[in-house]
């Protein structure tokens, strides 16, 4: 009896197993279908964003072809035997040079082109068209090129450029600054060319031999590191980053604690950055900020001070201030909870005793003002080692006397996201005057312009503040 109920057991157990086997298989099989079935459809959502893509790609291409102007239209497709140069050989007289890179193919292009001196853009001194060639470093393909202006403001430019590489031709568009600039080109298919142009042969020389790893041409300074691992600055490097995001009294933003957390966290893991964050900062954080700032620096540091957040603008007869508004901050002004440009530029630039300073700001109605009057040379400096021990002093600002954009890509502000890209994409050495331009470019068709300046008054003396990536 015992005997008949062991085997009825075993094959229960036996049968139980069996069931259970099939139900792990069908559960497996039905995995791997799902699993194959989301695949499929991750393929063709890629797909479909990829064909949405070209197609937005080619609109944006082909409607700025279609604005083209007959001089530039008339230059770059105009047929002439032209001679392949290598970039040694980049005749020494041109007005600007030129050093780029496809992002897709990796592939370098270099160049020149001089102003066409038959008409100047209106209410300015500045031709409007210019024209030059570009070679692709593969030792063959020649390319013409033509730059139109579309806007002046102040001693900032902003246009746009043609290229036209035979079977390949890009557009889009540049700003231009103190005699340098940079730019972003866009082919049909979507191919990303970023430039930068120089008046200056030895400093495209310089960009040239960093970014194809070789010996800078001509009379570059022996000392330049294109990597920066020869560059010792004297002192520490900090940054107080300021996102005022969730107000009480104005409306809440969303850019900025994004913009200053991701600043923050690219300053600390690529750069030898000491990091102070003040997310939705009272007037009492703020201050504080400061002044543990002013206690931590010494003469020898390079200090960047940045705020994204609400900013006005007031005037009171001939006298207009700029303000800060801190999260707690009254809608109405004169009750005292405001932060002034005077007591920014107190901290900044008595209590900081640094020796390189910037101040980004990313708000609405703010333009820091300066004082004294001192008249220094402000020339270009070939060597980063000069542009290190020269003082700076530096003040950048999205906009001036106008509202400022909050978010474009529902997280960051078209100011804190050009910045973020420029400190993410250099591996070496960035000059603030190169991130400048970045930021110019990248709000180049919008309402407001970024506006910087040099504080001379306060003794800058034509350095420049440079973010030296980690080795």
């Amino acid at each position: 009896m015992q005997y008949l109920k062991n085997i009825i057991i075993a094959l229960t157990i036996l049968l139980g197993l069996i069931t259970f086997a099939q139900s792990e298989t069908s559960w497996i099989k039905k995995k791997d279908k799902t699993e194959t079935v989301k695949k499929v459809e991750k393929e063709k959502t890629s797909s479909w964003i990829k064909k949405k893509e070209v197609k937005e790609n080619k609109k944006k291409f082909n409607e700025k072809n279609k604005n083209i102007s007959k001089d530039v239209k008339s230059w770059i497709t105009k047929k002439s035997k032209d001679k392949y140069i290598s970039f040694e050989n980049l005749p020494l007289n041109s007005e600007f040079y030129f050093i780029a890179k496809n992002e897709d193919t990796g592939e370098s292009i270099y160049g020149y082109i001089n102003s066409k001196k038959d008409k100047f853009f209106e209410y300015s001194n500045f031709y409007k068209n210019s024209e030059g060639f570009g070679f692709i470093n593969d030792g063959k393909t020649i390319c013409k090129i033509g730059s139109e202006i579309n806007a002046v403001v102040k001693n900032k430019i902003y246009g746009e450029v043609h290229v036209n590489c035979g079977k390949l031709r890009f557009n889009g568009d540049f700003a231009q600054s103190q005699g340098e600039g940079s730019g972003t080109l866009k082919s049909k298919k979507g191919e990303v060319i970023r430039f930068d142009f120089y008046k200056d042969l030895n400093q495209a020389s310089i960009s040239f031999a960093k970014q194809n790893k070789l010996i800078a041409r001509a009379h570059a300074s022996p000392n330049v590191s294109n990597k920066g691992l020869n560059l010792k600055p004297k002192g520490k490097y900090y940054a107080l980053l300021i996102g005022n995001s969730n107000y009480i009294n104005w409306e809440s933003l969303k850019s900025p604690k994004n913009d200053v957390k991701e600043i923050g966290k690219v300053l600390e893991s690529q750069y030898n950055f000491e990091v102070m964050t003040i997310i939705d900062g009272t007037e009492k954080d703020i201050m504080k900020g400061f002044k543990k700032l002013s206690k931590m620096t010494t003469p020898d540091d390079y200090v960047l001070v940045y705020y994204s957040g609400h900013g006005d603008n007031v005037t009171l007869g001939n006298i207009s201030k700029s303000y800060w508004i801190p999260v707690d901050g009254s809608k109405e002004s004169g009750l005292g909870d405001w932060i002034s440009t005077d007591e920014i530029s107190n901290y900044v630039l008595e209590q900081i005793p640094n020796h390189h300073i910037v101040v980004m700001s990313d708000s609405c109605y703010f333009a820091m003002t300066t004082k004294g009057n001192q008249d220094l040379n402000d020339k270009t400096n070939l060597s980063y080692e000069k542009l290190l021990k020269r003082r700076a002093m530096l003040v950048i600002q999205s906009g001036s006397n106008e509202p400022v954009e909050d978010s474009v890509d529902n997280k960051h502000s078209v100011f804190g996201k050009s910045f973020i890209r420029s400190l993410k994409d250099n591996n070496g050495v960035i000059r603030m005057r190169d991130i400048i331009s970045e930021i110019e470019l990248s709000h180049a068709g919008m309402r407001q312009q970024p506006i910087w300046d040099r504080l001379k008054g306060w003794g800058d003396t034509g350095g420049d503040f440079l973010f030296i990536a980690k080795k």
